[in-house]
């Protein structure tokens, strides 16, 4: 079996897949393994008995977890003993945990919006393993409303997680502590972090939390964000490094207190297990963990030796067999991706091992064309200076940062205060390392946007990618290196071409909530266009109350939905009227991506936000364009004409909406924005002729909006409504999709079917709705 676990490791995972996926390819691709084994690699018949028994296996066990995993709640359930399983999180007024329903052990997430301060801090003195009868609803995870976006309730499922429970009441008096060794190891780690953000300054404590106990959650937004952007967001996340860091700290300290050898292998061995739940059981910490506990007990009570890769594999094995569906996350994919890759390209990085930027360079760059599909496909861009700023970051972080971090938290467990000079000082480095990042990060061209690979693509990276390493391993000169790189350099190149040079396009409204977002995207990269951005209405709230990082549609919606199709520049963005749910989410837009002009109304006074985005445009030197009836553009054979408004800005705001007329796939498409009866009289008056194919309602299906002699005139075959699922205004208006009904107008709403796209190439389109697209593609 020497060096042949990674064999096995591939068809547990091909078996786990065929389960989960339903996909027949996946039993193909198990079939050629099987096939390459016996002819290529010579297996024994008892080995390719091994082999398709753990595909075999490991497709039971997933199926066999399918079904054991169906939910015993009906959804009508009020009360229940909840457990709570991990440290609450409390952002604001926000109340969210995992608890663990006591009669069936079931695990909810339980959400919560706290009314007074006093009761946020009674809440946060919750800990883990305590036991609270709790009254509330429960209610599904909503799945993504857009292509490409996270997928809340996909989650929650490979999380074993079937309801979230809205939290009504808890009686914290009558709260019970359960007392067993799992929920007496989690209470330190919750005790652990509430000391460190109890007696560490500001900037330290949740860099010293996530790098002792594994908990990134008060880390500033915009920190994580530079260190993502910067392809270094690895650095503040528990890793094997840190496993090996910290044990090796306790290892030495042991035989300086003259602790025997054999005794502290002993201690190590009982401690790996308790440090995974120390530190929340991330997959990287596990996968580290479980590796150096495997190795530890080979080296105490067995002779044989076994290869990393061997060991690395059995991991693999192991941990999936337990919970197959942690092959989705992401944490768990990128560790364990990386350390193959790693271990895989020994002999490339034994070639550097005496010259220490050299070494550092080879394995930052091994790193980061092994993860690069991982961080294409779940992120839709990749950090291209990531292998200059680890050079500086990963000795920063692995000699300087973490060890002392480490230290510290010992030491003021020992100490307590004398150690705040100490801390202090590092306090003031730490903020100027977090200036340097947040400066670094705003660089442009940090990162390469190029949207979700294909399926296609995605086989080339898996097939490239390998190839590139077998190539760099045998290469002996500098010119054979540089032929190696071309090869990963090419998949780039190939991917970005297969976003650029798309021969279809697509109209989409994308499901903003209530508001309006439509990107139009020509074939051939011939013109991207943005109208609207949707918005988030803020409401002015008390300091305690305030999120850190709240949700706003732009930066949370819209920019995601832009980078996942490749889009990196607008030719316009144009923006029908200044209302908070078309524009809210435009300063997102203009900060994250390349913006040619901004297309506005004219208005006598503008708002608050339209005064921001203008001066916004000013700041970036985008030039806006005030846009009038009679301005035409045409790019790419596809026609554009504004009917809407006149140079006139004493009119009602609503009215004053562009409305943008376009021929695209021999269809006539108007957009309305917000506008009403009284703007859609005007427009019929100027345009008596204006027939469309497809109408965008205005004012999101409101009963002022879509008059019947709109419809009657525009004889529209297809109308588009975008508006939010159970919104308080109750858009769309039943007379408005009544009058659309009478006519045999086919009606696609966001609330309804989420974000809906019309693709088309050439002259032929199809209209698809997202829910549609997840039930015809469950997996």
């Amino acid at each position: 079996m020497k060096g042949n676990w990674i064999f096995i490791c591939l068809a547990a995972l091909l078996g786990v897949l065929f389960a989960l996926e339903g996909k027949w390819i996946f039993l193909g691709l198990a079939i050629l393994l099987f096939l390459f084994l016996r002819l290529v690699r010579k297996f024994s018949a008892k080995m390719m008995l091994i082999t398709v028994f753990i595909f075999i296996l490991f497709l039971g066990r997933t199926e066999l977890t399918e079904r054991l995993e169906q939910t015993l709640f009906t959804g009508e359930e009020k009360a229940f003993f909840i457990l709570f399983e991990e440290p609450p999180k409390i952002d604001g007024n926000y109340f969210t945990t995992y608890g663990k329903d006591e009669g069936t052990k079931e695990t909810f997430v339980l959400q919560y919006r706290l009314s007074t301060i006093e009761e946020k801090e009674a809440f946060e003195q919750i800990s883990v393993g305590t036991v609270c009868k709790v009254k509330g609803n429960l209610a599904q995870p909503e799945p993504s409303r857009n292509p490409n976006a996270f997928d809340y309730k996909e989650y929650l499922r490979h999380e074993h997680i079937s309801w979230i429970l809205e939290v009504e009441n808890i009686n914290l008096n009558q709260c019970e502590e359960k007392r067993n060794l799992l929920a007496y190891l989690q209470k330190i780690r919750q005790n652990g972090i509430q000391y460190i953000y109890a007696h560490f300054p500001q900037n330290t404590a949740p860099f010293a939390a996530a790098l002792i106990f594994g908990d990134r959650n008060l880390i500033e937004p915009d920190l994580m964000t530079a260190y993502q952007r910067l392809g270094i967001v690895h650095l503040i996340a528990l890793s094997g490094l840190n496993v090996a860091m910290l044990i090796g700290i306790l290892f030495y300290t042991g035989l300086r207190l003259h602790i025997t050898r054999e005794k502290m292998v002993y201690a190590l061995m009982a401690f790996l297990p308790i440090y995974i739940i120390l530190t929340g059981g991330a997959p990287s910490v596990i996968r580290a963990c479980l590796m150096m506990l495997f190795a530890l007990v080979l080296t105490k009570f067995s002779r044989k030796k076994l290869m990393p890769v061997d060991i690395l594999s059995i991991v693999f094995v192991g941990y999936v067999f337990i919970d197959p569906h942690i092959i989705y996350n992401v944490g768990f994919q990128l560790s364990f991706v990386v350390t193959y890759a790693l271990i895989l390209s020994a002999s490339i990085l034994e070639k550097y091992v005496l010259k220490p930027v050299p070494f550092l360079i080879a394995t930052s760059i091994i790193s980061q064309i092994a993860s690069m599909p991982i961080l294409l496909y779940h992120f839709f861009e990749f950090s291209i200076v990531s292998f200059l700023v680890n050079l500086v970051y990963v000795p920063l972080f692995s000699v300087v940062i973490t060890p002392v971090l480490m230290i510290m938290y010992f030491l003021h467990l020992l100490i307590g205060d004398l150690l705040n000079p100490l801390l202090h000082f590092f306090d003031f480095n730490l903020r100027l390392i977090h200036q340097l990042t947040l400066y670094l990060s705003k660089f442009p061209l940090n990162t390469l946007v190029l949207g979700r690979p294909s399926n296609f693509v995605l086989i080339l990276y898996c097939v490239g990618i390998p190839y590139f390493f077998f190539r760099w391993e045998k290469a002996r000169t500098i010119k054979q290196i540089v032929v190696a790189v071309i090869i990963p350099i090419s998949l780039l190149t190939l991917h970005l071409l297969t976003i650029k040079l798309d021969v279809s396009g697509e109209v989409m409204i994308i499901d903003v909530g209530q508001g309006d977002s439509i990107l139009i995207q020509l074939p051939m990269n011939k013109g991207t266009y943005l109208i609207d951005t949707g918005g988030t209405l803020q409401f002015s709230t008390e300091e305690w109350m305030e999120r850190a990082d709240p949700f706003e549609v732009g930066k949370d919606v819209v920019v995601p939905y832009l980078k996942s199709k490749g889009i990196t520049k607008l030719d316009k963005l144009i923006l029908t009227h200044g209302d908070m749910d078309h524009v809210g989410g435009a300063k997102a837009v203009l900060q994250s991506l390349k913006v040619e002009e901004v297309v506005l109304p004219k208005v006598e006074e503008p708002s608050e936000l339209e005064i921001e985005i203008l001066e916004l445009c000013d700041e970036k030197k985008i030039p806006i364009h005030f846009a009038i009836r009679g301005d035409t553009w045409t790019a790419g054979g596809y026609r554009f004409a504004v009917l809407s408004p006149s140079n006139t800005v004493h009119v009602e705001k609503n009215d004053q909406s562009i409305v943008l007329y376009a021929e695209i796939a021999k269809l006539k498409w108007l957009f309305t924005g917000d506008l009403e009866e009284e703007g859609e009289r005007k427009l019929l008056a100027n345009y008596p002729k204006l027939k469309v194919d497809v109408l965008k309602v205005g004012h999101h299906g409101s009963k002022t909006s879509t008059t019947e002699s709109l419809l009657d005139q525009l004889e529209p075959k297809v109308a588009l409504i975008s508006a939010r699922e159970n919104n308080r205004f109750g858009h769309p208006h039943g007379d408005v999709l009544a009058r659309l009904e009478e006519r045999n107008i086919r009606v696609y709403r966001t609330d309804e079917n989420g974000a809906i796209t019309f693709q088309f190439r050439g002259e032929q389109g199809t209209f698809l709705t997202h829910f549609h697209m997840i039930k015809r593609n469950p997996n």
